[in-house]
C-alpha cells in the first residue's frame, strides 16, 4: 500500500474536507508515492514520537494534533522545526487527522465516551446546511442515463443508501433562436415538450463536480436546472452525548478510572443527578452555551479557563475539565478503525506527550 492509498482510507474514515478552514490536515510531511511499511498512531508528533516510529519500523505517523500551523514559517532546529527535520531525515511521512476526526459520529469525542463505557452516543452539535438539492428538467428518454451519471458523481447518496432520486412529469416549452442547435425541435420554432423533473441531494462541497457532470451528460445545449439550499442535519458534528445515571462525583471518578488521566478541575453548578452527559474532546468551552441549550446536565471537555468556570458556576452548570490530553484515547480508537481497512502493521504510541507531566 502506498501513502496515497492510506490517505484515501483516512479520508473515508474522516473526510479531510470536513476539517475547519483554519486547520491543517492531510499529508503534512512526506511523499504520497512511498510504500507504507508501518503506521504509528499518536495524539501529537513530538521528537520522541519520530524516534518511536523509527524503532518500530513505521514510516508513517498519523497524529491528531498538527505539528505545522500557518504561523510556522521556518524549519530549523528551534521549536517544531526540529521535529520536521527529524521526520525528513528519517524518511517518515506525517498524516494529520484533526478537526475532521473531531466531526465524525465515531470520532474523538465518541472514542472518549466509548472508553468510559458508553458506546451508544449521539452527536451533540450536528452540522446543518451542508446539503443541497439539484432539480433538473430532462426528456423522459434521457432521465435514466442522467440519474446513473449523477449517482457516479456524488448525487443521491443518503446515509447508507445510494441512487436516491425523485422524478415527476412536467410540460416544458422553449423557442430556439436561429443560432441554436436544439436536441428537440428546430430553430425559430416554438416547442412544447413532455419532460421529467429529476431531483437529488448532494453535499455542498461537491457542487462544482455535480454541475459539471450535469452539463456533460444532459442532451440540451442549455440545461434547465435549479440548486436549492437544504437545512438537513447530517450525521456529522461536534461532540457527543450519552445517557448517565448518577452523581457528578461518580462521573468524575469514572473518568479518572477508565480514562487513566487525572481530572483537572470540576465545576459543580448544581446538586441534581446527572442524566445526560456530553463530551467535547479538546477545548470545548466556546460551545458550552449551545451544548447546555441542547439539554445536557454536564459538559466534559478540556482547557477550561478560570472565568469560563466562574461563569458556569453562576449559571448553575456542571463542567468537568478532564484536560486536553484526554484526547489521547483517540489513539486506540483510530487504531481500531484503521485495522478494519488495512493489513499494514499499526502501532499505538507509548510516548506520553502530556506537557503537564
Amino acid at each position: 500500500m502506498k501513502v496515497s492509498e492510506l490517505l484515501n482510507i483516512c479520508d473515508n474514515i474522516a473526510p479531510f474536507s470536513s476539517a475547519e478552514s483554519w486547520d491543517n490536515t492531510g499529508l503534512i510531511v512526506g511523499d504520497e508515492s512511498e510504500k507504507v511499511n508501518g503506521i504509528l498512531i499518536s495524539l501529537d508528533c513530538a521528537s520522541e514520537t519520530v524516534d518511536e516510529a523509527v524503532q518500530k519500523g513505521a514510516n508513517v505517523i498519523i497524529s491528531h494534533h498538527p505539528v505545522i500551523f500557518p504561523s510556522v514559517n521556518t524549519v530549523t532546529e528551534k521549536f517544531v522545526g526540529r521535529v520536521i527535520r527529524k521526520l525528513i531525515k528519517n524518511d517518515i511521512n506525517l498524516i494529520v487527522m484533526h478537526t475532521n476526526l473531531d466531526h465524525q459520529p465515531d470520532g474523538v469525542s465518541h472514542m472518549i465516551a466509548d472508553k468510559l463505557g458508553f458506546l451508544n452516543t449521539n452527536i451533540l452539535l450536528p452540522v446543518s446546511g451542508e446539503f443541497k438539492k439539484i432539480r433538473i428538467n430532462i426528456p423522459e428518454n434521457d432521465k435514466e442515463k442522467l440519474k446513473s451519471h449523477l449517482a457516479e458523481n456524488k448525487v443521491g447518496s443518503v446515509g447508507e443508501y445510494s441512487n436516491c432520486f425523485f422524478e415527476y412529469p412536467v410540460a416544458g416549452q422553449f423557442k430556439p433562436n436561429e443560432n441554436a442547435n436544439p436536441h428537440i425541435g428546430s430553430a425559430d420554432v416554438f416547442e412544447e415538450v413532455e419532460e421529467y423533473i429529476v431531483e437529488g441531494i448532494f453535499e455542498e462541497k461537491h457542487q462544482h463536480q455535480v454541475i459539471q457532470a450535469l452539463i456533460d451528460i444532459h442532451p440540451y445545449e442549455e440545461p434547465a436546472y435549479d440548486i436549492l439550499n437544504l437545512e438537513n442535519q447530517s450525521k456529522m458534528g461536534l461532540g457527543v452525548t450519552f445517557d448517565y445515571d448518577g452523581s457528578l462525583e461518580s462521573l468524575v471518578e469514572l473518568i479518572q478510572t477508565k480514562a487513566g488521566t487525572p481530572v483537572v478541575n470540576v465545576v459543580k453548578g448544581n446538586k441534581e443527578k446527572i442524566q445526560k452527559a456530553a463530551v467535547i474532546g479538546g477545548s470545548g468551552m466556546s460551545y458550552a452555551e449551545a451544548a447546555f441549550n441542547s439539554g445536557i446536565d454536564v459538559l466534559i471537555t478540556g482547557d477550561v479557563k478560570y472565568h469560563e468556570a466562574y461563569d458556569a458556576k453562576l449559571l448553575n452548570r456542571n463542567i468537568i475539565d478532564a484536560g486536553h490530553y484526554i484526547e489521547v484515547l483517540m489513539v486506540e480508537g483510530l487504531s481500531r478503525l484503521l485495522q478494519d481497512q488495512t493489513d499494514v502493521n499499526i502501532f499505538e504510541t507509548e510516548v506520553n506527550t502530556n506537557p503537564f507531566q
